[in-house]
């Protein structure tokens, strides 16, 4: 193959690739999230996609679900917006235009394996031999296990969001509860009438 090095780096963006076209695509515009809000009924959107149908539809509704949402105002999610920005972010500098030859050089044939010991194509003409004490699988199932640990790292990034935001309401509430108990216990305070 022209390049090997790149091979294990074009795995990574083709699965990539899939996992925005499951994962990353605002449902509105279809494009890679740009401010993205998520909802209740967690789908998510572009905060301006969202913006606009809501206003159009005159309701707060989901566009995809039709639930009620309960927010008004929905805040960016954070962990969406910095794979999204990291995905656009990667395209551009990791392969900055599509015009790479991914052949055999000698027999101008797409790789159909992949080495897993030294992560990288394998053509299965000239190379196979090289690689037959390796864990060889077909390009294809490499390419599907890269995507399933793709989307395993996104739904544990969502996970410790969840885990973070809770955290960071509960946190916020002891304040709250802590602040209340001063107020109302508070001598000054009570001999101007705000106690409870």
């Amino acid at each position: 193959l022209k390049d090997s090095r790149i091979l294990p780096a074009l795995l990574q963006e083709m699965a990539e690739r899939a996992l925005l076209n499951n994962f990353l695509p605002c449902y509105i515009c279809s494009e890679t999230f740009r401010e993205p809000v998520s909802l209740v009924c967690h789908h998510s959107f572009c905060s301006s996609c969202l913006d606009n149908f809501w206003s159009q539809a005159k309701n707060k509704n989901c566009p995809v679900c039709k639930r009620r949402s309960s927010k008004n105002d929905p805040g960016i999610n954070f962990s969406l917006k910095a794979l999204a920005d990291s995905y656009v972010e990667s395209k551009r500098t990791v392969f900055p235009n599509d015009n790479r030859e991914l052949v055999c050089t000698k027999h101008k044939e797409e790789p159909k394996w992949f080495c897993e010991v030294e992560q990288g194509a394998v053509c299965h003409v000239c190379e196979f031999p090289a690689h037959q004490r390796h864990k060889v699988i077909p390009i294809q199932q490499a390419v599907k296990d890269l995507k399933e640990k793709l989307a395993s790292d996104l739904e544990s990034l969502n996970n410790k969001q969840e885990k973070w935001v809770q955290f960071r309401k509960t946190q916020c509430g002891q304040r709250v509860s802590q602040q209340e108990g001063r107020v109302i216990y508070n001598p000054t305070v009570r001999g101007l009438g705000y106690s409870a």
